[in-house]
Order: C-alpha cells, then structure tokens, then sequence
C-alpha cells in the first residue's frame, strides 16, 4: 500500500504508522533541512525499506497521478493559502476509491469576527504559527467538495467527543509547575527569556533569538486563551474519498 504524508516535516507519524501498519509513505515536505533531518532517522530507525521523502510544494504536487491508495495531513494544510488547490492536488495524485484523512487548525462557530478580543487573539495564532488565514471549521468540508472529494466524515475531535474527565489540548501549554509544563508558567518564562538574552549577547544564540522566544511564549499564551474560549481547535478531523468515477459527488 503507497499512503502519501502530505506535508510531513521531519516524519514523526510517517515513522509510527509505516511501522505498526507496513505500509510504505512517502513524505512530501518542500524544505531541504527537514527531509535531510527525516532521512537521517528513517535510516537510524530500519525503516528506509518503507519510508522516503520527495521535495515538493503541495500547491503544486508533481508526482503520477492516479498512483497513491491513500492519504493523510496531520495538522499541515493550515499552511496552505488555497484549501481548494491543495485539495485537488492531493485529489489528483490518488487512486480512485482512495481515502484522504487529516487534522486541520480551525476556528469554530464561538469565533466571533467582531469581538476584540478573538481578532486578536487569532492574529496571534496566525502569525506565531507562520499561518495564513485560519479557516472556519465549516469551510474545510466545504474546500474538500469542491476540490472534488466526496466527505465522509468532518468534526471537531475536541468538542464531539468531549469528555468531562479529558485533559483539554491546551493543558501542556497553559503552565503549571512540573517537569514538562514549567518553562510555560510565569517563572519558567522569565527563566527562559533571561537564559536566551544571556546567550544572544554572549554571541552563542543568533541575534533575533530573544524576540523569537517572545513571539513563541505570546503564542502559546493565544492558543491557551483560544481553546479556553472554545473558538479555535487543533482537532477538527476529516475523512474525504476520491470518487470512483470521475466527475462523482
């Protein structure tokens, strides 16, 4: 089975799901750094015999049409500027009858355009994700259908199979003092900022370090804030099929 990975970066899941399922994935990422990275733990993990990587824009996919039985984006698709394009390039590189999965970055039907307080806190997100304009939930199946897929299933994982008990998505993020989640609460920040400057201005740390450790603490603060409020989610699952015959809804 061929599954394509699309934008994959260093291939964490591709690594897990070639080895608990076999089949073989490629990886499709446009930057040298990271397929070199991934290639390099493919082979320390065994697995070059099922993984690989092709350097490619997935707004411009140029592998065989018609030659991968399935697909999946793992939180990757939020980049794309064109939800519709990117769809249909991965439409066109499936075999019929595929199926296409993945997890989008969404806003969801709280998201208020008019409120201060969620414009901003969605600017926030966009620009310390490298993201362009987060899509609404609803517009993900729709940009599905019209890249020509058919939608089997679309819904926010979070809040459709919310349990009382679950850990929220932003609880790693939202500080607390343990060994994993300190450099996220006010002292672990301050220690962090002083710790970067230090290195900055000792010439270790690449100057504009201390500024991208700031924007990258505002973010999480942002993405802690969004899904307190319920209107953004990291979670919003698809499942879409390519029809059988062309031109099928």
């Amino acid at each position: 089975m061929r599954v394509l990975d699309v934008g994959c970066g260093v291939g964490g899941p591709l690594r897990n799901i070639a080895k608990f399922s076999g089949a073989k994935i490629t990886g499709l990422n446009n930057n040298d750094y990271q397929i070199k990275r991934g290639t390099k733990q493919v082979n320390t993990a065994g697995l070059s015999q099922l993984c690989d990587y092709t350097k490619c824009d997935f707004m411009n996919i140029t592998l065989p049409e018609n030659s991968y039985d399935a697909a999946y984006a793992i939180e990757s698709t939020c980049h794309s500027p064109d939800k519709v394009k990117t769809f249909k390039e991965i439409l066109k590189i499936l075999k019929p009858g595929a199926l296409f999965c993945g997890y989008e970055w969404v806003m969801t039907p709280k998201y208020n355009p008019n409120n201060a307080e969620h414009k901003q806190l969605k600017w926030g997100i966009e620009i310390g994700n490298g993201l362009p304009d987060i899509a609404l939930d609803k517009d993900i199946a729709s940009a599905l259908k019209a890249a020509g897929f058919e939608v089997l299933e679309a819904f926010d994982m979070h809040t459709s199979l919310h349990d009382p008990h679950q850990i929220p998505w932003y609880k790693s993020l939202s500080g607390e003092y343990s060994l994993t989640g300190f450099r996220h609460t006010p002292a672990g920040m301050m220690t962090t900022h002083v710790m970067v400057t230090a290195l900055e201005k000792a010439g270790v740390a690449p100057a504009g370090t201390t500024r991208v450790s700031e924007l990258l603490f505002q973010t999480a603060k942002d993405l802690v804030r969004a899904g307190q409020l319920e209107i953004f989610s990291p979670d919003y699952f698809f499942l879409a099929r390519k029809p059988l015959n062309p031109g099928q809804e």
